[in-house]
């Protein structure tokens, strides 16, 4: 008995007496860096000896990074090795995947091992400047498309990405340029050709023209300063802006900020979360724009866009619809603006009972929501457009701004009404903003028909998640659609050895029924005051069978009260009845397929 006895004990005791040495050999091996931590839990233990590991990668990489001091928010007495461990820190969660974790004891009173071989500490960099590149290129894309508000973001998180890395002031793009003076000097060329021009005053509301290199901006967001403190984030939308005054605040020599540094909204994707917290940041002076008066500016674009066929009004004009569909004549379109001015004037003064009996049912439910969705001001005086699509007429770009409450953040967004053969408005949208319309409406290799169902669905599916309307996602999904949520994570697994450690990051891709989506969507509508959605980076793809089925590949931006996200969402929709599109698969993901061919990656 007493010699199984000892059998036994020795069964047990060999495997930490193997972890033990391994350990040790590993702890003073020159090849590995390794830190250790303690705990109650494992969790404690582990975040521990994260930290222990990170204070060891600093000091072997320090003299990589001789200018980090400076670029570090921190308090006073910031000395170079606190600083390089700060800048480091900002790998421990999203970026330190290939370190190697052994437990030396399990909870209570948790000891665990961290380790990573040195060679791989190149990596993790290599890692984290390639997400920078990638970064520089989406910022480019957003310039060229006016998406102003995209390209800054993006020029700046990558400048904070830039700062985190070791030999910031050699690192270079495909070009050769170095990236430490060239990505300052992108934003500041932005900065400099963006224009804020004061059209008219509203009451307490200053309504704008925003250009970009003289043309209106597809979106770009800024705060303002109305003379005792300064505002909200607002956004432009299609060359719109407003600003909201103080009762009796004057409205001259207005000053405006543009957005860059998006600090609220980096939470979106951890990695760049972490840097901007500990970057101190760089100050654009070239940021802050005054408000120019209706001059010259303004009156050379309006001029421009009446006379030349090439130039754009960003009040009147909505770009893809006048050069691509047939508008109805102003003798037709005269029943619908009649109903439109009385519908306006009705969220104007919030006597929304005096147009009830122009609505379908439908249509009626979604104005309660659209009216319902924060506090709504028309800007301008619309001048919508109107044409014909079959038996229905759509009424086009009507723009309102809408602010929260509880929040600090204001959208524009271009409402379309359509109207039924009965002339009752059945339908509303947030309309696409004009870049993300002309990607579709202009393809040349669809009919016009086609486009324009495309582009309405798109408008719909995204107001269907801001009006929180689940019985119409309820009627647009298959009863058997592939619906695929997704997450990024990290895999935890263990060796022959025992030891566990993290592989490279991974998306999580969970399946789920039709009512199992829906029922967490309803969940998530309950608990967001709201939910505003914007696409962009459309690739549309027609299945070569099955009539009107397309595969959509497009960039969603997803905001809401207590969350953002943003990633790559995968649509197949078949439209042959435009009147019930239905929704075979939908997919998320965090990464463009740059390969798209109508199926998602997955």
């Amino acid at each position: 008995m007493k010699r199984q006895y000892a059998i036994v004990l020795l069964s047990v005791m060999l495997p930490m007496t193997m972890v033990a040495q391994s350990v040790d050999e590993i702890r003073e091996s020159p090849e590995y860096i390794s830190g250790e931590g303690f705990g109650r839990s494992l969790r404690e233990a582990d975040n521990d000896a994260l930290k222990s590991l990170i204070s060891k990668i600093s000091v072997s990489v320090e003299s990589d990074f001789s200018s980090v001091e400076e670029e570090v928010a921190s308090d006073e007495g910031l000395d170079s090795k606190s600083a390089v461990k700060s800048v480091i820190s900002t790998y421990s969660q999203a970026t330190l995947q290939n370190t190697e974790r052994i437990i030396i004891k399990n909870e209570p009173n948790a000891e665990v091992f961290r380790f990573v071989k040195r060679s791989e500490v190149n990596r993790i960099f290599e890692s984290r400047k390639a997400k920078l590149l990638d970064m520089l290129e989406s910022a480019a894309k957003a310039e060229s498309k006016g998406k102003i508000d995209d390209a800054l973001r993006y020029y700046y998180w990558g400048y904070c990405l830039l700062q985190s890395l070791p030999n910031a002031n050699a690192v270079t793009n495909a070009s050769g340029k170095i990236l430490i003076n060239w990505i300052p000097e992108q934003i500041n060329d932005i900065l400099d050709d963006i224009h804020f021009i004061k059209r008219n005053e509203d009451g307490n509301y200053v309504e704008l023209q925003v250009l970009y290199n003289g043309k209106p901006v597809t979106s770009l967001d800024y705060t303002f300063f109305d003379g005792m403190n300064w505002s909200n984030l607002y956004s432009a939308r299609d060359g719109r802006g407003v600003l909201e005054m103080r009762p009796g605040a004057s409205k001259d020599n207005l000053q405006v900020k543009c957005e860059y540094e998006y600090f609220g909204e980096s939470h979106i994707d951890k990695e760049i979360a972490q840097v901007v917290e500990v970057m101190s940041g760089r100050v654009f002076s070239d940021a802050y724009l005054r408000v120019e008066s209706d001059n010259s500016v303004a009156q050379t674009s309006v001029s421009s866009a009446q006379n030349n066929s090439e130039a754009t009004s960003a009040v009147d004009e909505f770009i893809p619809e006048r050069n691509t569909l047939t508008l109805l004549e102003a003798e037709q379109s005269e029943p619908y603006r009649e109903c439109m001015e009385k519908v306006l004037e009705a969220i104007r003064t919030g006597n929304y009972s005096s147009v009830q009996n122009m609505f379908t049912s439908d249509g009626l439910d979604m104005f309660n929501k659209l009216v319902s969705y924060g506090k709504g001001h028309i800007i301008g005086t619309p001048d919508p457009v109107y044409m014909a699509m079959g038996d229905e007429v759509v009424c086009r770009s009507i723009p309102i701004n809408f602010s929260f409450k509880n929040n600090n953040r204001q959208f524009v967004e271009n409402i379309t009404f359509t109207f039924n053969a009965d002339k009752k408005i059945d339908c509303l949208a947030f309309g696409l903003d004009e870049q993300a319309a002309d990607d579709i409406l202009h393809h040349a290799a669809w009919g016009e028909y086609a486009r324009k169902i495309l582009t309405e669905f798109l408008e719909n599916y995204k107001t269907a998640y801001s009006l929180k309307r689940i019985d119409y996602l309820r009627s647009v999904f298959d009863d058997n659609a592939v619906i695929i949520t997704g997450k990024v994570m990290t895999r935890p697994q263990t060796d022959d050895a025992g030891r566990q450690y993290l592989s490279n990051k991974y998306v999580q891709l969970t399946r789920q029924t039709k009512e199992q989506y829906l029922r967490n969507l309803e969940r998530c509508f309950d608990s967001n005051e709201f939910i505003n959605i914007r696409f962009a980076e459309n690739d549309v793809v027609k299945a070569g069978v099955g009539g009107e089925v397309y595969g959509i590949q497009i960039k969603q931006d997803y905001y809401s009260s207590n969350y953002g996200d943003t990633g790559y969402l995968f649509l197949m929709v078949d439209l042959n009845d435009p009147k019930q599109p239905i929704i075979k698969v939908r997919v998320w993901q965090p990464e463009k397929d740059p390969d798209f061919k109508g199926l998602p990656n997955f």
